[in-house]
């Protein structure tokens, strides 16, 4: 058996890709223990993330040590301990026997940590299944940089002093729809430095990494929701400048962007008029615009 800590997320996705016309026999056991956390505890109690994530990392290191040494047999099995704490199993038995044995072994150990948070399948079955899997354990793996950012004591606390400094106005796009983001791009490039995110989890990172002056946050993202990244990103900075995006005008959906902080709702799709007004109503563009030499 083989495992693999070292970039599980990439040999997880390239292991799939090589057997994914040929995975007949091959099962997988994945015990999803990154569902136990709670994003908003996480996000509440900021001083709580790295002892929290310390002692899920030390529940799941303890349980691969238990999966390896029980399944020595299955010599050709992969073993992933992913960034996010989640565990997978992939193996090929080589009878109905050891398909009893795993099947059996699964059901033992997801009895103690919570069938809800276990699978156990086919990957002739549901290959498809686990290459979107691969896909979401990326989203995942930058989740878990997101919780460590907000942590940094030092990147959060000099977030405002990094935005006055700075002596162009830089703007966060976080947005997944390659239309949407492009159209933005070509409004604001010639007069805004810009970052593009796709997911929440990006958007939590590179906010606190890049200090923006404003970000446009789309509410329906892969990953955490651009609800949930606001949140975090509030944590991190109460007086950060966020609009959020979407073409869900729903007054619950407006009330609930205001609640968490947001400074503004755009609906998409929406004009080049109404974006710069938008971006002209925050207050570090503005300071930024009113302090540039005249020419």
């Amino acid at each position: 058996m083989k495992v693999i800590q070292e970039s599980p997320e990439h040999h997880f996705l390239t292991f799939l890709d090589k057997i994914k016309d040929d995975a007949g026999g091959w099962v997988g056991l994945h015990f999803g223990l990154s569902r136990k956390l709670n994003h908003n505890d996480l996000v509440d109690n900021p001083q709580k993330i790295k002892d929290t994530l310390f002692k899920l990392r030390e529940e799941s290191e303890i349980l691969v040590r238990d999966i390896a040494q029980n399944n020595k047999k299955y010599t050709n099995a992969h073993l992933y301990l992913f960034t996010d704490s989640d565990i997978i199993l992939l193996a090929n038995p080589q009878n109905d026997s050891e398909r009893s044995e795993l099947q059996n072994f699964f059901n033992e150990i997801s009895g103690k940590i919570g069938t809800k948070i276990c699978k156990f399948s086919s990957l002739a079955k549901d290959i498809y299944l686990y290459q979107k899997l691969a896909d979401q354990r990326f989203i995942s793996a930058n989740r878990a940089d997101a919780y460590k950012a907000i942590t940094d004591e030092n990147k959060v606390g000099s977030i405002a002093i990094r935005r006055q400094r700075r002596e162009q106005p830089l703007i966060l796009i976080v947005e997944d729809d390659r239309f949407t983001a492009s159209y933005a791009t070509n409004i604001l490039n010639k007069d805004y430095e810009l970052i593009h995110a796709k997911t929440g989890e990006e958007a939590v990172i590179f906010y606190v990494e890049h200090a923006p002056d404003l970000v446009l946050l789309d509410i329906h993202l892969p990953g955490i929701s651009g609800h949930d990244a606001l949140r975090a990103i509030k944590k991190a900075d109460p007086d950060a400048c966020v609009t959020m995006l979407s073409v869900d005008t729903a007054k619950t959906n407006i009330v609930s962007t205001s609640k968490n902080g947001a400074t503004g709702f755009l609906k998409k799709p929406f004009s080049k008029e109404r974006l710069l007004s938008v971006v002209k109503k925050s207050p570090y563009v503005r300071e930024s615009e009113r302090d540039a030499p005249q020419t």
